[in-house]
């Protein structure tokens, strides 16, 4: 019950983090959405009105040459391209003098088609025309749109205060709309995308601070209950390594002491005793002084006769974090060989997982005094495979993914081999545990990047080189 309930313990640390900064991130992103929904709007708007004065200038001077308004060539052309220069504009269209629809633009499916377009001219062809600047770009409010409906005046431009006076009627009028509603699409498309990558860099976080937690408090207490369930037995030959450098660390030198004081005042006894029965010639006092050295040492019975050892104790969680950070940059790597190898065959994508498996057994086979070494040259591996992706050669986008892959593999059967061969804390489910949070991450990361392969290189550079310097816990065994 003691065990399970440490063990809850333990997973509710992590669970707890990511909670906390999921609610954290939540809240954020609505106070970010509610107060950016009003500024997109007026930015929205405002260019808007940008847009419709430049193709009201356009159409000026070209009716200034004398071209009616109905008989100018390409203005369905130039109104496209101007929609598709600006997605953030719903639609573009051009009414001639009677309110008629003449042409019209849009920048996406969900806009309105032609026949929608045309009502919606016709209900604006009651409405009279503004004579000032500021009058016309007031948005008028149609079927979730707001539009700008500025008038294409004969004679004098409108941006040099002409407007061929009050009574004449305009050509027709520009007219440039937007939709409001999309503004908080727009946001919760973004704040999706850094939900996903936040989310990624929350799982790496929650379980390195699970590793932390039990790294720092759980395994030195395990340790420290043992060796006092050992002295209460009798028995005090272990001296606790490892310690860490706070107070669980002054308490575990306390006991340390304390084991040490009793052997040292233990054999310290016995040398004085010896000294005293030597230096006594009555015999029947030295064999008093020699029966009192003997009951006092079996008093303090047989545990203290051998010098206590410094015990150095291997566990799962010397590895946790190398094989939780390597394991996520080697996933970005070769997610990012895949995303970016739009010219490869399907072969040689599929060489990954191989190469990524024969890395696990390389890794596996690696013995016991070697792994240290063999972590450190796996991240060195992993930085190197990082920066040739960032250099985005063509012909390194495989090889960089080939060897990240590698390496990822050569990393999780170190992790796999440390575990089942040098610890005894069965610590396996925690291992394979961390692989698939590093593999999740780079995953959720490669979405919110929308799988670009230069944006999934240039972060595994920071796992990779976290993960060299998390390699230096890991235990090398005597031999």
């Amino acid at each position: 019950m003691t065990s399970r309930s440490h063990r809850s313990f333990m997973l509710g640390i992590p669970a707890a983090i990511l909670l906390a900064a999921a609610l954290a991130m939540a809240g954020v992103g609505l106070l970010g959405t509610w107060l950016a929904q009003d500024q997109l709007g007026e930015a929205r708007a405002g260019k808007a009105a940008a847009v419709a004065e430049a193709v009201q200038h356009d159409l000026e001077r070209a009716i200034g040459y004398g071209i009616p308004l109905p008989r100018i060539e390409g203005v369905g052309a130039f109104l496209q391209g101007i929609a598709d220069r600006n997605a953030d504009i719903g639609f573009l269209a051009l009414t001639g003098a009677d309110g008629a629809l003449l042409q019209s633009a849009a920048t996406g499916g969900s806009l309105p088609d032609r026949k929608q377009m045309e009502t919606l001219a016709a209900s604006l062809r009651s409405l009279p025309t503004p004579e000032t600047r500021a009058a016309t770009l007031q948005p008028i409010e149609r079927d979730g749109f707001l539009i700008l409906r500025l008038p294409v005046r004969i004679g004098r431009l409108s941006s040099e205060g002409g407007g061929g006076g009050v009574g004449q009627p305009p050509a027709g009028h520009v007219l440039v709309g937007v939709q409001p509603g999309q503004v908080r699409g727009q946001i919760a498309g973004e704040l999706a995308t850094v939900a996903l990558g936040g989310l990624a860099v929350l799982l790496l976080l929650a379980e390195l601070a699970g590793v932390l937690a039990r790294a720092s408090f759980r395994a030195p207490l395990r340790r420290l209950a043992r060796a006092m369930e050992e002295a209460a037995a009798g028995r005090f030959a272990t001296l606790l390594g490892r310690r860490p450098r706070d107070q669980v660390g002054r308490l575990l030198f306390s006991f340390n002491a304390v084991v040490f004081g009793l052997h040292e005042r233990r054999q310290r006894f016995a040398a004085h005793a010896e000294e005293v029965r030597a230096a006594v010639f009555d015999p029947e006092v030295a064999e008093a002084v020699d029966r009192t050295r003997r009951s006092a040492l079996e008093a303090l019975g047989s545990g203290l006769e051998a010098a206590p050892r410094r015990e150095v104790d291997s566990r799962a969680d010397d590895i946790h974090s190398f094989a939780l950070l390597a394991a996520s940059a080697a996933a970005m790597l070769a997610t990012g060989a895949g995303a970016g190898a739009g010219d490869l065959s399907g072969g040689m994508l599929a060489a990954l997982p191989a190469v990524a498996l024969a890395g696990l057994v390389a890794g596996y086979a690696v013995p016991g005094r070697l792994r240290r070494i063999a972590a450190l040259l796996t991240a060195l591996l992993l930085l190197a495979a990082a920066v040739a992706a960032i250099a985005a050669l063509s012909t390194s986008a495989l090889a960089s993914g080939l060897l990240g892959a590698a390496s990822g593999g050569f990393a999780a059967g170190l992790a796999l081999s440390y575990v089942r061969r040098q610890t005894g804390d069965g610590g396996l489910p925690s291992i394979l545990r961390a692989l698939a949070v590093g593999v999740l991450a780079a995953l959720l990361w490669a979405v919110a990047v929308d799988w670009d392969g230069g944006l999934l290189a240039a972060p595994a550079l920071l796992p990779a080189g976290l993960a060299l310097l998390l390699a230096r816990p890991i235990v090398v065994p005597r031999s």
